[in-house]
């Protein structure tokens, strides 16, 4: 964590079912394993399990989750929680901010229903379809350029967005009841009074941060 400081890109851009990444294209950047090691490539984060994929000669291959501790990607930083890959939204002394991106598989049957299909069926086809896509481990590979020219051909990719807050060595559900879970019931009820938190900006999200690491 201390090799990167946070940092934040807008972007764009909507995955689709056949490039269900987190950006367009890979990006170049830099990856902190487990062991230590810095690793340069480029670098995209799968949609599917939130894991670390990367580009060497021309062919997508996966970082496996328990070597990924930090990446850099482009002007954004990410964090390895629990084996999906977040990004820091906002840091202080007490800990961070950060955000995981998922395919909401609900929303994306409902969508594929109203083409014909039963949600069912179409959900197992979308997970097959998704599963095949990029790589699995770091021994299976996909062409890169394949897949690229591909990206267009897909339906678009709902996704759910949830914040957590890092204090501690701890990672919490960034929400009322789970912060409120962790903390002395009288003084979380006076902080909330203090501070109007909104749960969803990282900036107010430090606040809860801040009270969190007071706590511990």
């Amino acid at each position: 964590m201390a090799l990167f400081a946070v940092a934040a890109s807008a972007q764009s851009y909507t995955p689709t079912t056949t490039w269900p990444y987190m950006y367009s294209d890979f990006t170049e950047g830099e990856i902190l394993t487990t062991e230590g090691a810095k690793k340069s490539a480029d670098l995209n984060v799968s949609l599917l399990h939130s894991t670390l994929h990367f580009i060497e000669d021309g062919l997508i291959k996966e970082l496996p989750a328990t070597r990924a501790f930090s990446a850099r990607i482009g002007e954004d930083y990410y964090i390895n929680a629990a084996g999906r890959m977040m990004k820091i939204l906002a840091k202080n002394d007490n800990g961070y901010v950060a955000e995981c991106s998922e395919i909401d598989i609900v929303k994306l049957n409902s969508t594929e229903a109203a083409y014909g299909s039963s949600s069912s069926t179409l959900g197992t086809m979308a997970l097959s379809s998704l599963e095949g896509i990029g790589a699995t481990n770091s021994s299976t590979s996909l062409n890169h350029m394949e897949l690229k020219n591909a990206k267009d051909e897909g339906k678009t990719l709902p996704l759910i967005r949830k914040k957590y807050i890092f204090v501690n060595g701890k990672c919490i559900y960034a929400t009322k009841r789970d912060v409120g879970a962790l903390c002395d019931q009288a003084a979380f009820k006076a902080f909330l009074k203090e501070n109007k938190i909104k749960w969803n900006n990282p900036m107010s999200l430090l606040s809860v941060v801040d009270f969190v690491a007071s706590q511990q």
